[in-house]
């Protein structure tokens, strides 16, 4: 009788030993998803960034010019978009060489 009341008080702890765990690991998942969506930039909102810069450059306001193309290469770098690094490396060296 003790030896099945041992028994079943191990399988009731393992279990709840699981679903602790199962849930931890869960909210850990959804909060790290979470945490990405809203870290990592879009090629759409990085595009916004490099045309907000474009338009300071018309308006002859080269610090928030350089600030914004500053923000769109390293978006850029994130998404892995050389061929707009690089446009906004030139675009940052003209700005540094005026």
């Amino acid at each position: 009788m003790v030896r099945n009341k041992r028994k079943l008080i191990i399988i009731i702890i393992a279990a709840v030993v699981v679903i602790a765990v199962a849930a931890g690991t869960t909210i850990f998942l959804l909060n790290n998803a979470n945490n990405k969506s809203s870290d990592t930039p879009t090629i759409s909102s990085t595009n916004e960034i490099k045309a907000q810069a474009i338009e300071a450059l018309k308006n002859k306001d080269l610090t928030t010019a350089k600030k914004l193309f500053e923000e769109a290469k390293e978006d850029y770098k994130a998404l892995g978009d050389t061929n707009n690094v690089i446009d906004t490396e030139a675009q940052l060296y003209l700005i540094n060489h005026q």
